[in-house]
């Protein structure tokens, strides 16, 4: 009983209702019951505190004014942080069918009907909240297998790969034998790459990988990423153009994960270019809100950094997807070793990682542009 309301103390609750005697009374029963509960008379009240503080459950009146309960949940859904938030919908319309198909097509988890029954009250809120904590302990086990499953492949594959390397500096080997070990070293290559990307998003996702902040010059980052890129742009007879706006761009992030994400973009431009094609790489300081950064959420001051390439484009249709897991542009068709889809996955979770924001533009035949934002922390450009 002590660890179930030890459990209880720390569970936040945020109950939204606009009608303020139906919000104190749920506020009350839940606060008896040892739950910590904050409470917002309206929608917007409501984002105000899911913006300021971590909730791990809402309860939802649905008829209220300006904002009602559906559309609250609607963009509960939509943000990344609050995605997964249960809600149990509170609503006096007593068993309304159309209003149910509704809510449960948006995603709310229960319902519950006024005058609210207090013993109904904390049946339902423990029996979501115990879900809840069941599908989260079910998800770290998955992550947590699959992570040592991918790691266990990574080491016999360097073993392979080691020995190759080995045999493809030996004199005695002959011509078409070093022919034949250097496709095999590349293809135990490809798949590092393939396990690396997986065992990177498992850990980003099971929150493994904390992000080791410092103070850097995000375009002393750029060019080290570049750098290593330089084989495959000589090798394509690309043309690679570098556009600093400024000697210097302070910011605080993590420089690995960073090099990481423009690894991955510029590989991914690299790849999608015909030969002799041109790739812009972008990196700017912007300071006011601008109008086609404020329709993405970014209005403080940002770095931002572009990736734009002369490719075949994206498809319309998979631009929405396409920073999923295991999703693939149909891109260039002669490119046969695309690998697992994860890298732009991969990019998505380290930049929002960082607060920030990613983004495609493209279009067909003429080619695309990545692009992320990233918050400044405590330092600006230097001029």
């Amino acid at each position: 009983m002590k660890k179930v309301q030890e459990q209880e103390q720390a569970t936040h609750i945020l109950v939204v209702d606009d009608e303020q005697d139906h919000r104190d009374t749920v506020a009350e029963l839940l606060r008896r019951s040892g739950y910590r509960v904050t409470t917002a008379s309206s929608g917007g009240a409501a984002f105000n505190v899911l913006e300021q503080e971590h909730c791990d459950l809402t309860l939802l009146d649905i008829h209220m004014p300006e904002m009602d309960g559906f559309t609250v949940l609607t963009l509960i859904r939509a943000h990344k942080h609050t995605h997964d938030l249960p809600v149990i919908f509170l609503t006096g319309h007593m068993r309304d069918a159309q209003d149910m198909e509704r809510g449960f097509e948006l995603g709310v988890n229960e319902y519950l009907y006024k005058p609210i029954d207090a013993r109904e009250l904390l049946v339902r809120v423990r029996s979501i909240l115990r879900l809840t904590t069941a599908e989260k302990r079910l998800r770290q086990l998955q992550n947590d297998y699959f992570s040592m499953l991918v790691h266990d492949l990574r080491g016999p594959l360097l073993g392979i790969a080691g020995f190759l390397e080995m045999l493809l500096t030996d004199p005695v080997m002959k011509n078409t034998q070093q022919e034949i070990l250097q496709i095999m070293m590349e293809s135990s290559n490809h798949m590092k790459s393939i396990i690396d990307d997986i065992l990177d998003l498992s850990k980003l996702e099971a929150e493994y990988v904390k992000l080791n902040t410092t103070e850097i010059d995000l375009l002393e980052v750029v060019k080290r990423a570049v750098a290593r890129l330089r084989p495959l742009l000589a090798k394509k007879s690309l043309t690679l153009v570098m556009k600093p706006v400024s000697s210097s761009i302070q910011i605080i992030a993590d420089a690995k994960k960073l090099e990481q994400v423009i690894d991955n973009l510029v590989g991914n431009a690299v790849k999608f270019t015909m030969i002799g094609g041109k790739i812009t790489l972008t990196t700017t300081y912007i300071e006011g809100p601008q109008q086609d950064l404020v329709s993405r959420g970014i209005s403080d001051p940002v770095a931002l950094v572009s990736i734009t390439d002369t490719g075949p484009g994206i498809p319309a249709k998979e631009i929405a997807s396409l920073f999923e897991k295991y999703r693939q542009t149909s891109g260039n068709s002669e490119i046969t070793l695309k690998g697992t889809g994860l890298g732009l996955a991969i990019c998505r979770s380290i930049v929002e990682a960082h607060g920030g924001v990613i983004w495609v533009e493209s279009q067909e035949g003429i080619g695309s542009t990545f692009s992320f934002a990233l918050p400044l922390g405590k330092k600006k450009e230097v001029a």
